[in-house]
């Protein structure tokens, strides 16, 4: 389960990579949409998120079995709560940049 874990993530890392590319090379030519451009940076934000919360969620495990017998709250970091706020903006990009058009 671990080795899916940290293939997903590194999957997760590449196509946000690809996707900065498909925006980088989209940018220049004269036929671009915008609202595809929006739709791809907000896929960029949640593939980020989701990478990051794999990163700490494998942590956290180790963390869970070390410290099984005391029982403390798992703090959440101040990235994975930022990449999180990041996650919920590229929801809301991706909807606005598929529904924007059908209204037009």
């Amino acid at each position: 389960m671990r080795i899916a874990a940290l293939i997903f993530q590194y999957g997760c890392f590449a196509f946000a990579l690809f996707l900065t590319y498909q925006i980088a090379t989209s940018w220049n030519l004269p036929e671009y949409k915008l609202m595809d451009i929006v739709s791809d940076v907000g896929s960029i934000l949640i593939c980020i998120d989701l990478g990051v919360f794999l990163h700490f969620n494998k942590s956290l495990t180790s963390l869970k079995m070390k410290n099984a017998s005391q029982q403390f709250g798992v703090r959440v970091s101040t990235i994975e709560k930022i990449t999180r706020k990041l996650g919920h903006l590229g929801i809301m990009l991706i909807l606005c940049g598929w529904i924007l058009p059908k209204l037009a």
